[in-house]
Formats: C-alpha cells, structure tokens, sequence
C-alpha cells in the first residue's frame, strides 16, 4: 500500500513535517507571506501570525499530525490526517484543506472535524 503522505504538494508536505517536528524557523518557505489560516475559531494571517499559532498549538498540545488520505480538488488539496497529542479526546481525525499559489506555497488552510 502506497504512502498518502508521498502524493503531498512539496510546501503541504513540508509543514506537516515542521508541525511534527515543532520546527516554524521555516514558515515562510511554505506559506504565502499573505496565508490566512482557519482553526478553532480562529482566523490568522500572514506568515508571522501563523508561525506564532503554530508554536502555540505546538506548546499547548504537542500535535502529530499522521496522513491518512489526500485528495486533489480543483484548486485545493484535501488531507485527512489523525491528531494524536495532549488535548482531550486525542487521537482525532481532522481534515486539512489547503489552497495553494502560483509559487506553490499555502495560500490557505482550513482545519475541521
């Protein structure tokens, strides 16, 4: 069985690796300096606001961010992920939706159950 996680755009693929690795020294190399971020009822934009959401769900619940699907849209990438970490009911699925740019960088991301 393939690896869902090898189909992944080269700037989806590279935030889910610094997610894991609890690594937003790079943000800018994957997100659009104009990115808006959707999560918990929370809207962010631009890459300074998201590496700062990023460390903080970093140091609040530890998140692993495990690939399980990824579907190809027109105009945007669906990927179905397991959450594990220190927040309750963890593990959880949750569905990533990205949008990307011309330059291949995240233009937006979507985050829901």
């Amino acid at each position: 069985m393939s690896n869902p996680a090898s189909s992944l755009a080269p700037a989806i693929a590279a935030y889910i690796a610094a997610a894991n690795a609890r690594d937003t020294s790079r943000v800018g190399s994957f997100f659009a300096e104009d990115a808006n971020v959707f999560d918990e009822g929370h809207h962010r934009i631009g890459t300074q606001a998201i590496a700062q959401w990023m460390q903080d769900t970093a140091q609040r619940y530890e998140p692993r961010v495990e690939v399980l699907g990824v579907q190809q849209r027109t105009g945007k990438v669906l990927v179905h992920n397991r959450i594990s970490g220190t927040f309750p009911g963890s593990p959880l699925e949750l569905r990533y939706m990205f949008r990307l740019n011309e330059q291949g960088k995240i233009a937006r991301l979507d985050i829901s159950l």
